[in-house]
């Protein structure tokens, strides 16, 4: 109890007037929600079927690129065999039924204890999710609730003219309407989710609209009914108009299309599209930067934003609109090393719209530049590597483009400074960060790194982040993940320079970072700082990094009273690297090749930690819920130093 009233009142801390209004008005709806529970009768459409997306249309005829045929096939036979598989883990052994179908049973089931959240018997809004007392993560349920899974086979059998398969799909959808009648049980809590859904539904009722016979046409189209009704009745505003809002406005342009006569749908439509258009500009800075600091969020709010856009139609989005989505392309691509891969900077839940099998997609963001700059009809945005993937069909992407123009690329609002070239013959994607927290009051999908570095020799990460783990399940890890001492940047006896108070919230003492000399040099010379120690230690910290001919030498200065206590400076390696050290240096190699030797500020010690529960160092996190033991290495001095000189060498290929 006094945890949930602990969350609550950090969050009515953050609140403006407005918002508090809403709130009561919100609860208001609820409580009168919580009475209603007709179940799909009450959106029942007699004669109605929802209507086929011109955006599907492009897959289901002609040739398609062989990977792509393939990842189609691949998805639908793990369908076959009853294999589930999403975020990182299998659930439990098969999960058809006898006829074929996902059983209903397992649209609440939670695939880490083996239990069930409470389904039809109860109203979403008296599931507290948020302080569960078990192992569970409510976002495993959710994210085989989004059907997204079911889309990819969904096109294989019209490819394939495959009525079994399709049979089994649509039954899949009605199993999942038998088992979460509306407003009722875990998978309505959240408008991002039905946003999600309906999403999925118009992938696999365009696909599969030959077999929908007028009874599962009738069904399919209350389906619709109920999920535009539920988003336009619970929008997500004020605190929460993050990447949810984005969600929820998705899944209502995408409501109005697939029922165009139905009576709200104009309403729908006008209120998707203003949502849609106003967060693309309130979620993506200027310089195309995500204001959730995180490139993984970035990229699927933009796969959001694309799916939205797209089922409006040819007239969205605006010529404001379409210049910020080419800004947050061109920004993807710079954070993409020459392997096509971003730093996992921020939160990275691996979320996806359109899925194939699994939720890997290493090179996700990549792809999602491809989508935009074929939905943009800019073939100059497309990175130089992707995966395939069939939302390159969607959204027409174009080949890879050529490989990135070397040099330094400073975002000045998105608060990233990212070198690219080549050093000591070896080809670098070296990342510093001098932004915000996150977005908004809340911040939610921000970590404490300001002044952190990231950096990846030949397409290959060398200095990591510790990466995202789990949410809601994993209580103190959440936030060992979220702090300043398991990123690569310096801390104060320990301290974060913003502190979380909760697994989405942070307390108002958050670290200010900014830029404070040089931007697009080359060689690289800039400096940066931020006022997260000042209330505490009374110090300011600044991180001056200059490029030579074979290292970034990073000076940590502290400015103000010298502070008692020892300062830390901290870097994580890749997991794949081995480390050795003697004499104050520690060098990382991979497969025998010394690849960085980090050598310590003068009057430093040195340790290197391997998966130290007690601190959460020593670890990294490639995937949701995935966890590696990796190596930190700590340099650890005394404060009243106040000024520390530490190197990266890199090792030149031999």
């Amino acid at each position: 109890m006094l945890r949930r009233l602990g969350w609550y009142a950090r969050r009515l801390a953050v609140m403006e007037r407005g918002e508090i209004r809403h709130r009561i008005r919100e609860q208001t709806e609820r409580r009168a929600a919580r009475r209603q529970n007709g179940g799909w009768a009450t959106f029942a459409l007699p004669g109605a079927r929802p209507k086929p997306l011109p955006l599907f249309a492009s897959l289901l005829t002609g040739g398609l690129p062989a990977p792509v045929a393939a990842q189609l096939a691949v998805a639908a036979e793990a369908f076959r065999s009853g294999k589930l598989r999403l975020l990182n883990r299998d659930w439990p052994e098969t999960v058809l039924d006898e006829s074929g179908r996902i059983a209903p049973q397992v649209w609440t089931l939670d695939p880490v204890s083996g239990t069930n959240w409470p389904g039809a018997e109860v109203s979403a809004f008296d599931i507290d999710f948020r302080f569960e007392g078990g192992n569970r993560d409510i976002k495993y349920v959710a994210e085989a609730n989004r059907l997204h899974f079911l889309a990819a086979p969904a096109i294989h059998a019209r490819r394939t003219q495959d009525a079994s398969l399709a049979g089994a799909i649509l039954g899949s959808v009605l199993s999942w309407m038998e088992a979460n009648p509306p407003g009722r049980g875990v998978n309505w809590y959240s408008g991002i989710e039905a946003g999600y859904r309906l999403v999925s539904l118009s992938c696999i009722a365009t696909a599969l609209d030959p077999w929908i016979d007028s009874a599962s046409g009738e069904k399919l189209a209350s389906f619709v009914a109920a999920h535009g009704t539920w988003l336009a009745r619970f929008p997500s505003l004020f605190s929460s108009a993050n990447n949810h809002l984005v969600a929820e406005a998705m899944g209502l342009a995408v409501a109005a299309r697939l029922l165009p006569a139905h009576s709200q749908a104009a309403d729908w439509l006008a209120q998707g599209r203003a949502h849609l258009e106003d967060r693309t500009l309130a979620l993506f800075h200027q310089d195309g930067v995500g204001q959730e600091q995180s490139p993984a969020y970035a990229a699927f709010t933009l796969e959001m934003l694309l799916a939205g856009f797209g089922a409006i139609g040819a007239d969205a989005p605006s010529p404001a609109v379409r210049e910020r989505l080419g800004k947050a392309a061109t920004a993807l691509n710079a954070f993409l090393d020459d392997g096509g891969y971003v730093p996992l900077i921020g939160d990275d839940d691996q979320s996806r719209v359109l899925m194939a099998y699994g939720s890997e997609e290493p090179r996700y963001a990549a792809s999602i530049a491809a989508a935009i700059a074929g939905f943009l009809q800019r073939p100059e945005l497309a990175p130089a590597m992707r995966d395939p993937h069939w939302r390159d069909i969607v959204f027409a992407a174009p080949p890879p483009g050529p490989a990135p123009t070397d040099g330094t690329t400073t975002f000045p609002q998105g608060g990233y400074t990212i070198r690219r070239g080549e050093i000591a013959g070896r080809r670098v994607h070296f990342t510093f960060d001098h932004g915000p927290l996150g977005f908004g009051a809340l911040a939610a999908h921000g970590h404490a790194d300001a002044l952190s570095v990231w950096l990846s020799l030949d397409g290959h990460p060398v200095l990591v982040d510790a990466g995202t783990y789990l949410y809601h399940s994993e209580g103190e890890n959440r936030r060992r993940f979220r702090v300043t001492p398991v990123h690569n940047t310096l801390t104060i006896g320990g301290a974060s320079q913003s502190e979380p108070s909760g697994p989405f919230n942070w307390m108002p003492r958050r670290a200010r970072a900014r830029l404070d000399k040089g931007a697009d040099t080359v060689p690289l010379n800039v400096s940066a700082s931020h006022d997260g120690y000042q209330k505490r230690f009374g110090v300011i910290h600044h991180r001056d990094i200059l490029e030579t001919a074979t290292s970034f030498e990073i000076t940590d200065r502290l400015t103000g009273t010298p502070p008692a206590g020892a300062i830390e400076i901290a870097f994580l390696l890749a997991p794949e690297l081995d480390v050795t050290g003697d004499a104050g240096r520690v060098t990382a190699s991979r497969n025998g090749r010394p690849e960085i030797t980090l050598v310590a500020p003068e009057g430093t010690s040195v340790e290197v930690i391997h998966a130290d529960e007690a601190s959460g160092r020593g670890f990294h996190s490639p995937g949701f819920g995935v966890l590696q033991a990796a190596a930190t290495v700590l340099f650890r001095g005394p404060a009243k130093a106040m000024n520390w000189r530490s190197s990266i060498l890199l090792n030149p290929v031999t």
